[in-house]
């Protein structure tokens, strides 16, 4: 393909990489590139998870050879009104639902992604979702697949491959919020090639478990306007491991009011330690806000078996992690089916303890 630009203008930078610049600048401008002496006495149960995870890592990925940007139009649009979803959240949804790996530069990604949407097109909204610290995004596949099946389409970017660079800081939490925000700036047109149709990209959700959490709230304390609404998954706001000087994403109060959902667990441990976990993100949110507490589960508990069972070797387990998949899956659901579909009646599932699966405690403002 021959790439014309007009007369006396250079190349123009791919779509995902424009707002490279300005994401790092407001970032730095909110104090997320400080220096801070990390001091934690959780260090050894951090170094053990790394070691369990594979021990190859990666910093931030090179861009793609020889390429602008994806190939189909800069900002194609889904057809047809937004899909609404209807009935229990908590229950499997409706639509069939395909998976689609795209692979690092197929179709010019940024990043390796796991795609979960409805097999027939339709305006869906999208949801991106942020793995938790050196996990795998395909962990979370039976709530991501959940989601879908309620109406969304669920992009969930590989940040990074999960070893010991991760335990060290590279990459950062700041660092990986740019590179969610490349995404962003990928899946209009990234998504029509990799689906076959457009979501509706005009209706978008964050979501992301544990540090996964903390780059969601980076994202939109760089940029509001990225999304509509965002939820965190037993949110930890960690910094970055023993050797990791990462400053806080919870300074105050965040300077954004949107939707927002915070799940936490009352077994975080060392996993998502008091002081740095969902306590501090619902605290620092504006209304409306509601903050749900499964007590009796832990950290990990809401990611698929195989490594929920592993990851109880660190971080303190419940007795009941398919009911936390449920409540985790459904609570996305109607959280997501409010504020995105556009159902705000939807926002009663929220505060309807009776109906979910787990005991919980709720607040909301």
């Amino acid at each position: 393909m021959v790439k014309r630009h007009s007369a006396g203008r250079g190349p123009r930078k791919p779509l995902y990489r424009r707002g490279l610049d300005r994401m790092r600048a407001r970032l730095e401008e909110a104090g997320y590139n400080s220096p801070a002496m990390y001091t934690t006495k959780h260090a050894c149960n951090l170094l053990a998870a790394a070691l369990l995870a594979a021990a190859t890592g990666c910093l931030q990925p090179a861009a793609c050879p020889g390429v602008d940007g994806p190939s189909p139009p800069a900002t194609p649009r889904s057809a047809g009104e937004t899909y609404v979803g209807e009935g229990d959240p908590y229950a499997p949804g409706p639509l069939p639902v395909r998976a689609v790996r795209v692979a690092r530069c197929e179709h010019d990604a940024p990043v390796p992604l796991l795609i979960l949407a409805p097999e027939a097109p339709g305006a869906y909204p999208l949801v991106l979702f942020q793995h938790g610290f050196i996990t795998r995004n395909e962990a979370y596949g039976e709530i991501l697949r959940h989601l879908a099946g309620h109406g969304f389409v669920v992009a969930a970017p590989q940040m990074y491959e999960p070893g010991l660079p991760a335990l060290f800081g590279h990459p950062s939490a700041a660092e990986e919020s740019v590179i969610a925000a490349q995404v962003l700036d990928w899946l209009p047109a990234g998504l029509a090639a990799a689906l076959g149709y457009a979501a509706d990209t005009t209706r978008v959700g964050l979501a992301g478990h544990s540090r996964g959490g903390k780059v969601a709230w980076l994202l939109l304390t760089a940029d509001p306007s990225r999304a509509q609404a965002i939820a965190g998954i037993d949110p930890v706001d960690g910094r970055g491991g023993p050797l990791g000087n990462q400053a806080r994403a919870v300074q105050g109060p965040f300077g954004f009011s949107l939707p927002t959902l915070v799940v936490g667990t009352g077994l975080g441990g060392d996993c998502a330690p008091a002081g740095d976990n969902h306590e501090q993100f619902y605290a620092a949110s504006r209304p409306p806000a509601w903050h749900i507490v499964v007590p009796g589960q832990g950290h990990a508990d809401m990611l698929d078996d195989g490594t929920a069972s592993a990851a109880a070797a660190v971080c303190p387990s419940g007795p009941d992690r398919p009911g936390m998949r449920r409540l985790t899956a459904g609570l996305l659901a109607a959280f997501f089916r409010a504020s995105l579909q556009g159902d705000v009646a939807a926002y009663e599932h929220l505060t309807d303890s009776a109906s979910m699966p787990l005991p919980v405690e709720v607040e909301a403002k």
